[in-house]
Protein backbone atom coordinates (compact mmCIF):
# COMPACT_ATOMS: atom_id res chain seq x y z
CA UNK A 1 0.00 0.00 0.00
CA UNK A 2 2.69 2.03 0.65
CA UNK A 3 3.99 2.18 -3.43
CA UNK A 4 0.55 2.99 -4.09
CA UNK A 5 0.35 5.92 -1.32
CA UNK A 6 3.72 7.02 -2.82
CA UNK A 7 2.72 6.91 -6.51
CA UNK A 8 -0.73 8.63 -5.92
CA UNK A 9 0.85 11.55 -3.80
CA UNK A 10 3.31 12.54 -5.99
CA UNK A 11 0.95 12.39 -9.19
CA UNK A 12 -1.17 14.26 -7.33
CA UNK A 13 1.55 16.89 -6.68
CA UNK A 14 2.35 17.19 -10.49
CA UNK A 15 -0.92 17.52 -11.29
CA UNK A 16 -1.45 19.95 -8.57
CA UNK A 17 1.70 21.67 -7.51
CA UNK A 18 3.60 24.50 -7.76
CA UNK A 19 6.56 24.20 -10.69
CA UNK A 20 9.20 23.00 -7.96
CA UNK A 21 7.00 20.53 -6.05
CA UNK A 22 6.21 19.24 -9.74
CA UNK A 23 9.75 19.06 -10.58
CA UNK A 24 10.48 17.47 -6.91
CA UNK A 25 8.16 14.93 -7.73
CA UNK A 26 8.80 14.14 -11.27
CA UNK A 27 12.37 13.59 -9.74
CA UNK A 28 11.14 11.19 -6.99
CA UNK A 29 9.25 9.24 -9.52
CA UNK A 30 11.92 8.93 -12.02
CA UNK A 31 14.47 7.89 -9.94
CA UNK A 32 12.30 5.50 -8.24
CA UNK A 33 10.99 3.91 -10.94
CA UNK A 34 13.63 4.07 -13.34
CA UNK A 35 15.82 0.92 -12.15
CA UNK A 36 12.36 -0.95 -13.17
CA UNK A 37 12.08 0.41 -16.65
CA UNK A 38 15.63 -0.56 -17.14
CA UNK A 39 15.45 -4.04 -15.74
CA UNK A 40 12.24 -4.67 -17.61
CA UNK A 41 13.37 -3.01 -20.90
CA UNK A 42 16.60 -5.22 -20.94
CA UNK A 43 14.48 -8.49 -20.50
CA UNK A 44 12.32 -7.14 -23.42
CA UNK A 45 14.94 -6.86 -25.50
CA UNK A 46 16.70 -10.15 -24.51
CA UNK A 47 13.60 -12.01 -24.95
CA UNK A 48 12.97 -9.87 -28.80
CA UNK A 49 16.94 -11.29 -29.53
CA UNK A 50 15.92 -14.75 -27.76
CA UNK A 51 12.67 -14.82 -29.60
CA UNK A 52 12.80 -18.42 -30.63
CA UNK A 53 14.55 -19.83 -27.60
CA UNK A 54 11.79 -18.42 -25.60
CA UNK A 55 9.37 -19.62 -27.75
CA UNK A 56 10.65 -23.14 -27.60
CA UNK A 57 11.76 -23.28 -23.72
CA UNK A 58 8.10 -22.30 -23.43
CA UNK A 59 6.38 -24.74 -25.39
CA UNK A 60 8.57 -27.76 -24.36
CA UNK A 61 7.27 -26.73 -20.50
CA UNK A 62 3.33 -26.40 -21.89
CA UNK A 63 3.98 -29.85 -24.00
CA UNK A 64 5.47 -31.55 -20.75
CA UNK A 65 2.36 -30.04 -18.53
CA UNK A 66 0.27 -31.73 -21.10
CA UNK A 67 1.89 -34.86 -21.39
CA UNK A 68 2.62 -34.99 -17.69
CA UNK A 69 -1.21 -34.61 -16.36
CA UNK A 70 -2.16 -37.50 -19.36
CA UNK A 71 0.42 -39.71 -17.64
CA UNK A 72 -0.59 -38.84 -14.37
CA UNK A 73 -4.65 -39.36 -15.45
CA UNK A 74 -4.18 -42.13 -17.29
CA UNK A 75 -1.17 -44.23 -16.91
CA UNK A 76 -0.40 -44.19 -13.15
CA UNK A 77 -3.99 -42.86 -11.81
CA UNK A 78 -2.40 -40.26 -9.23
CA UNK A 79 -3.27 -37.36 -10.77
CA UNK A 80 -3.54 -34.27 -7.92
CA UNK A 81 -4.73 -30.95 -9.14
CA UNK A 82 -2.48 -29.39 -6.40
CA UNK A 83 0.62 -31.53 -7.11
CA UNK A 84 0.14 -30.75 -10.95
CA UNK A 85 -0.20 -27.13 -10.27
CA UNK A 86 2.90 -27.15 -7.99
CA UNK A 87 5.04 -29.18 -10.53
CA UNK A 88 3.92 -26.81 -12.92
CA UNK A 89 4.93 -23.05 -10.97
CA UNK A 90 8.60 -25.18 -9.66
CA UNK A 91 9.37 -26.02 -13.55
CA UNK A 92 8.53 -22.93 -14.40
CA UNK A 93 10.51 -20.95 -11.84
CA UNK A 94 13.07 -23.03 -12.34
CA UNK A 95 13.59 -22.53 -16.24
CA UNK A 96 13.28 -18.91 -15.49
CA UNK A 97 15.75 -18.77 -12.50
CA UNK A 98 18.28 -21.19 -13.70
CA UNK A 99 18.04 -19.97 -17.23
CA UNK A 100 19.11 -16.67 -15.60
CA UNK A 101 21.88 -17.50 -14.18
CA UNK A 102 23.30 -19.50 -17.25
CA UNK A 103 22.72 -16.30 -19.25
CA UNK A 104 25.17 -14.88 -16.95
CA UNK A 105 27.38 -17.16 -17.58
CA UNK A 106 27.42 -16.63 -21.60
CA UNK A 107 27.49 -12.97 -21.06
CA UNK A 108 30.72 -13.25 -18.63
CA UNK A 109 32.02 -15.03 -21.11
CA UNK A 110 33.07 -12.21 -23.62
CA UNK A 111 34.19 -11.74 -27.44
CA UNK A 112 33.42 -14.12 -30.10
CA UNK A 113 34.64 -17.63 -29.68
CA UNK A 114 34.83 -21.21 -29.53
CA UNK A 115 34.68 -21.32 -25.99
CA UNK A 116 31.34 -18.78 -25.77
CA UNK A 117 29.67 -20.41 -28.50
CA UNK A 118 29.78 -23.77 -26.74
CA UNK A 119 29.03 -22.36 -23.50
CA UNK A 120 26.19 -21.02 -25.01
CA UNK A 121 24.91 -24.34 -26.51
CA UNK A 122 24.99 -26.46 -23.71
CA UNK A 123 23.92 -24.12 -21.44
CA UNK A 124 20.92 -23.55 -23.25
CA UNK A 125 20.37 -26.81 -24.24
CA UNK A 126 20.35 -27.80 -20.61
CA UNK A 127 17.89 -25.20 -20.17
CA UNK A 128 15.65 -26.50 -22.25
CA UNK A 129 16.43 -30.44 -21.82
CA UNK A 130 15.04 -29.84 -18.76
CA UNK A 131 11.53 -29.61 -19.55
CA UNK A 132 11.54 -31.22 -22.92
CA UNK A 133 13.60 -34.54 -21.74
CA UNK A 134 10.68 -34.57 -18.73
CA UNK A 135 8.28 -34.33 -21.83
CA UNK A 136 10.26 -36.83 -23.85
CA UNK A 137 9.99 -39.82 -20.71
CA UNK A 138 6.41 -38.65 -20.19
CA UNK A 139 5.73 -39.71 -24.07
CA UNK A 140 7.73 -42.88 -23.47
CA UNK A 141 5.55 -43.97 -20.40
CA UNK A 142 2.34 -43.25 -22.52
CA UNK A 143 3.48 -45.57 -25.14
CA UNK A 144 5.16 -47.99 -23.23
CA UNK A 145 8.80 -47.66 -24.47
CA UNK A 146 7.87 -47.38 -27.81
CA UNK A 147 8.51 -43.38 -28.61
CA UNK A 148 10.63 -41.37 -28.25
CA UNK A 149 13.30 -44.11 -29.06
CA UNK A 150 14.91 -45.33 -25.74
CA UNK A 151 18.37 -44.31 -26.88
CA UNK A 152 17.28 -40.91 -27.80
CA UNK A 153 16.04 -41.32 -23.96
CA UNK A 154 19.75 -42.50 -22.76
CA UNK A 155 21.49 -40.08 -24.93
CA UNK A 156 19.53 -37.10 -23.15
CA UNK A 157 19.98 -38.86 -19.37
CA UNK A 158 24.03 -38.95 -20.65
CA UNK A 159 24.13 -35.37 -21.67
CA UNK A 160 22.18 -33.80 -18.18
CA UNK A 161 25.31 -36.14 -16.20
CA UNK A 162 28.48 -34.85 -18.13
CA UNK A 163 27.20 -32.00 -20.30
CA UNK A 164 28.97 -33.17 -23.53
CA UNK A 165 27.24 -32.66 -27.02
CA UNK A 166 28.67 -35.65 -27.91
CA UNK A 167 26.49 -37.56 -25.56
CA UNK A 168 23.45 -36.53 -28.28
CA UNK A 169 25.87 -36.96 -31.57
CA UNK A 170 27.02 -40.09 -30.75
CA UNK A 171 24.97 -43.78 -30.18
CA UNK A 172 25.29 -45.26 -26.95
CA UNK A 173 27.58 -48.53 -27.15
CA UNK A 174 25.61 -51.77 -26.26
CA UNK A 175 27.06 -53.27 -23.18
CA UNK A 176 29.20 -56.21 -23.48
Amino acid sequence: MKIIEFLTKHLLIIHKGTLIAKVKSLLSLSLSLSPFAYGIEKITNWTLENEAYVVFVLGAIVVDHILGSAKHLFVQRDFSLKENLIGLIKKVGLVITVGFLFEGVNYIVQGESFVKNYTIIVLRLAVFLYPAGSAFWNSYIITNGKFPPVGFIDAIKKFNVNLDLRSLKEPSKPNT
